[in-house]
């Protein structure tokens, strides 16, 4: 017999789901084609800035293998129900509530091993079953590609905007090309391309080097029909300062090349 979504939804109705989502603000998804290009960090840091700047800022981790949201805020500590079996959200700080699967779990490095429709069940419970407080923003942290958790989550808000990141490295601009077409393939809202990694800031004499050629991205930009938002650098050493004090980047080294333009961009959301 044939699994559709209405099967996997019998927990929760429709009109219910409605409810909550209309609760959440502004939504966005954080998606890129390829692993590794910095989409946790993005997410974290953005939240992290419209948290700090008054808004209520939910931050949902959707990447149900590879979850790291938890160790990308330097943060252990279990997720707990309400009474009536709801998930309650961490608040990190005031104004800022984070949910991943991560804290869902009884040892840091197990693994999660869910099909399909196990998968997408999952979120639905991480969305209208969880005890979200009313937010202006709502940010969706996604694994790469085009996967379960990422259809799941476009199926179900239609309202949801995408930033799409990805580095100029030749691999990652192949499978953005991908992520691009998935999302205007559902109709989904895309702000524009975020390009992390783009040059590197010398901690030696401050110069700035183009770590792939800035026409790579140009080029997914122009093909897609889709604005480059902003072109983030590699800087180490607000790196280490934001693991040594084991906060996000831009609390750690707010006056950051890096952590202005993250700021700069989250003005624009």
């Amino acid at each position: 017999m044939t699994t559709t979504f209405g099967d996997l939804e019998r927990g929760i109705k429709q009109k219910e789901l409605a409810e909550v989502l209309a609760r959440l603000g502004r939504k966005y998804l954080v998606f890129s084609g390829k692993g590794g290009v910095g989409k946790t960090t993005l997410s974290v840091n953005l939240a992290w800035l419209l948290a700090r700047s008054g808004q209520r800022v939910g931050l949902l981790d959707v990447d149900l293998n590879g979850p790291d949201l938890g160790a990308a805020l330097y943060m252990d500590a279990q997720v707990v129900a309400d009474e009536s079996g709801r998930l309650m959200p961490i608040q990190v700080i005031p104004g800022l509530w984070i949910l991943t699967v991560q804290h869902l779990l009884a040892e840091k490095n197990q693994a999660v091993m869910w099909r399909g429709p196990r998968k997408m069940r999952a979120i639905i419970q991480f969305l209208g079953e969880t005890a979200w407080p009313e937010l202006d923003y709502f940010i969706i942290d996604c694994p790469p590609g085009t996967g379960d958790e990422t259809l799941s989550v476009i199926h179900h808000i239609k309202d949801i905007t995408a930033l799409v990141v990805t580095t100029g490295h030749s691999l990652a601009i192949a499978d953005a090309y991908k992520a691009v077409s998935c999302l205007k393939s559902s109709n989904t809202d895309i702000k524009g391309l975020v390009e992390n990694q783009a040059s590197l800031v010398c901690p030696d004499c401050g110069r700035t080097i183009e770590l792939n050629p800035p026409e790579n991205v140009q080029s997914l930009a122009r093909e897609t029909a889709l604005n480059v938002l902003t072109r983030l650098p590699l800087d180490p050493k607000a790196a280490k300062l934001a693991e040594k004090s084991q906060k996000p980047l831009v609390e750690a080294s707010p006056d950051s090349p890096l952590s202005l333009l993250i700021k700069n961009l989250a003005l624009t959301l």
